[in-house]
């Protein structure tokens, strides 16, 4: 679908805000780069990291490798919203 650039531009804050610390957008860093995380991983997987990752690290096998690759440093929950997920993932489309 086209992209929502109102929702790019909002997404692109809050990832500047919030996650900017441990990801960077095209390079690893203490997290994994979102750049092309959309052609490894589905939408619903990243939501789903986005907003629980405390139980995605405990459950889900790759959020578990990811996990061990990076140290055992865990992702931190920002406790977005829905809608802030949607809107980083509508970013990660631009990356």
């Amino acid at each position: 679908s086209p992209l929502d650039t109102a929702l790019v531009r909002q997404g692109k804050e809050l990832f500047e805000q919030i996650c900017i610390a441990c990801h960077k957008p095209n390079e690893k860093h203490v997290g994994p780069a979102p750049s092309g995380i959309l052609e490894r991983r589905t939408p619903e997987w990243v939501l789903n990291m986005i907003m629980n990752p405390e139980e995605m690290i405990q459950k889900d096998p790759i959020a578990k490798a990811l996990f061990i690759e990076y140290n055992g440093a865990p992702m931190v929950n920002q406790n977005v919203s829905e809608e802030e997920a949607k809107s980083i993932l509508e970013y990660f489309r631009t990356l």
